[in-house]
Order: C-alpha cells, then sequence, then structure tokens
C-alpha cells in the first residue's frame, strides 16, 4: 500500500529523521532473509493544543530514538498524540489516519475505506475517549505484507504530564513495531509463526525498564523486585499474590487477555522469564530482546528459540517455573 503524506490543520504532523537504511541486517548473515528496514521517517500527528511547549514529543523522541537505535527503523510508523482541547483537530486526525490505509488496490473506493475505518467499534471507542479526556488505543498495526504501524495514545494531555512515562510508554511500544515485523502477527499466537503473548509483552517490559536503566532513570532490579512485590508500574496485584492465587497458571496459556490475567502472566513473569534468560542462563541480552526474533519466520518460533536460547521452550517452561516460584531474595540472586 502506497503511503500518503497528508497535512490536516489543525492536526501537527512531524517527521522525524532516522539515519537507517532498507536492507540492514543487524547480525550480518546474507543467507538470513528478514524483514527490510524503512527508509521512511516515524511520524507524529499531533492534535491541537496537546503538546503547547512541546514537551510531550521531546520526551517521547528520546525513548523512540533510543529504541530504533537498538532494533533499527521499521515503518511506516504513525504516533498520534490526542487529547479533548480541541474536537475538530481529533476528527480531522482519525481522517487523516483513515487515508494513511487506503489500498488502491481495493475494490471499494478511497472514500469507502475511509468510511468503513471510521465506522469500526475501535475506532468510535477511541475517538470518544479522546474527547472525554481517557485514556485507551495503544500499538495497532495493518496486515501485512504492507503493514502501517500505529501507537495512538487517546490521553496524551495527561502523557505530557509525566515526561519519564511517555519516554518509557515509547521504548515499549516501539519494541512491539519490531517484534511484529518479524512475526506472522495476523496468526495465532501459538502458530510457531508468531510469538506468544509472554514473549512479546514480557520482553518489551523488560526491555524498557533496561533501557530506562541504561538512561539513568530507574534501577532495573529494584523494577523487578517491584514487579514480585507489587507489580510496579503495570497492575495490581504482584506476580507473588497472583501466584499464591493461581498456582496453576500457565507462561504459554493465550486465553489469560479474555480472563483478566495478562498483565500478571504475559507482562510481569514474563518481564521475569526474560530476565532468566539473560541473567541466569547467560543468554546475551541482544539475542534475548532482538537477535533471535530474526528467525522466527524463517524457522519458526520453537525452533528459533531453541537455537539461541540453547533450550527447548518445554524444557524452559519446566525449569522457569520451579525458578519463578522461589522466595524473593532467591530470584533477586540472578542479577548479582
Amino acid at each position: 500500500m502506497k503511503m500518503k503524506s497528508l497535512l490536516i490543520l489543525p492536526v501537527i504532523i512531524i517527521s522525524l529523521a532516522s539515519g537507517f537504511g532498507e536492507e540492514t541486517d543487524p547480525i550480518k548473515d546474507p543467507k538470513r532473509k528478514i524483514p527490510a528496514q524503512s527508509k521512511i521517517e516515524p511520524t507524529f500527528h499531533v492534535a491541537k493544543g496537546v503538546d503547547v511547549n512541546g514537551s510531550l514529543i521531546k520526551y517521547y523522541k528520546r525513548g523512540l530514538d533510543y529504541a530504533i537505535n537498538y532494533f533499527g527503523n521499521y515503518g511506516p510508523y504513525h504516533i498520534y498524540l490526542l487529547g479533548p482541547e480541541d474536537e475538530k483537530s481529533v476528527r480531522a486526525l482519525f481522517r487523516d489516519r483513515a487515508e494513511s490505509r487506503v489500498n488502491p488496490d481495493a475494490k471499494e473506493t478511497a472514500e469507502e475505506q475511509i468510511a468503513e475505518f471510521l465506522k469500526r467499534s475501535n475506532v468510535v471507542k477511541e475517538i470518544k475517549s479522546t474527547l472525554a479526556g481517557e485514556s485507551a488505543g495503544g500499538l495497532t498495526w495493518t496486515p501485512a505484507p504492507a503493514r502501517i504501524y500505529e501507537d495512538v495514545s487517546t490521553n496524551a494531555t495527561g502523557r505530557a504530564k509525566s515526561p519519564t512515562e511517555n519516554t518509557w510508554g515509547a521504548l515499549h511500544e516501539y519494541h512491539h513495531v519490531f517484534q511484529i515485523a518479524h512475526s506472522g502477527a495476523e496468526e495465532e499466537r501459538s502458530s510457531d509463526k508468531n510469538s506468544c503473548s509472554w514473549m512479546r509483552e514480557g520482553m518489551a517490559t523488560y526491555s524498557s525498564a533496561k533501557f530506562m536503566e541504561n538512561l539513568k532513570f530507574i534501577n532495573l532490579k529494584d523494577y523487578m523486585l517491584e514487579l514480585r512485590k507489587f507489580g510496579a508500574n503495570i497492575s495490581r496485584p504482584g506476580i507473588n499474590e497472583f501466584i499464591s492465587k493461581n498456582s496453576d497458571y500457565r507462561l504459554d496459556n493465550e486465553t489469560y487477555w479474555d480472563e483478566g490475567k495478562a498483565p500478571q502472566v504475559y507482562y510481569m513473569i514474563g518481564a521475569w522469564a526474560t530476565a532468566y534468560l539473560i541473567h541466569a542462563k547467560g543468554i546475551d541480552e541482544e539475542t534475548v530482546l532482538r537477535d533471535w526474533w530474526y528467525d522466527i519466520l524463517p524457522m519458526g518460533k520453537a525452533a528459533a528459540f531453541k537455537k539461541h536460547m540453547k533450550i527447548s521452550l518445554d524444557q524452559f517452561y519446566k525449569e522457569f517455573d520451579t525458578f519463578i516460584r522461589k522466595p524473593d531474595d532467591e530470584v533477586m540472586k540472578i542479577f548479582r
């Protein structure tokens, strides 16, 4: 799908240079076929009145730049920063978003595609949430092969009040862009060509925390302990209380999105599973967070995981399950 460059006032659209080539392979294996990086620059779409002094974009870009430098540039990537200050601006921005998704080869006309998008229940909810000053949205994408990635913040006005969380969120969401680029994201999470929920959310939770430590904002060890004790900045309860009440949980169970257990299993325990691979199993950080993903599409995630982590997924689940149930003072030893 061909992208259009569109500016509808009073929406602010800002492009950021990335400086990455089109087909860079970070691990320099000429036999590995991986999705090409993009020359298309990330684009900010900011509703009127949301970023009055420029700090919202500044601190989002702080995280985005770090993540792109680590993972590479994949796109087109559109960042929508919305707020309730100007309804006309918000509705113009959503039409802009709809136009960016128009497929010139589809049997429907451009206007029909735009109208269909704006009537979608999730889009209607996002518009209502934006105008009400509520938080909704998140990362979304169009189907392969012509993927467009979108990070939608319906309450960027509130986000602007917390520069640290703004940067943190940008780091987390861009890791997902990389992950989706290197997996069959349209398939079920149980598919061998797609990543498990814990791999996607847990690794992004860990990476964003580690990068925040690298940027001198937090202490990773303290954060990982907080995930166990009370859930840190993810949710409540923390890992310890959750496991005590849900001892039969399974890290590879993909039903928790509907059962309300996703924050604890996929994000928190998933982050600890990531830490276990790096700090207990001794697998290189870049391998766990980035390099093994290049092999998911060519090999399937089970074979790719075993190749890079030196353990099968089934063996890992058993070994990690024993570890994560240990007391705090025992599990924290992996960081020493």
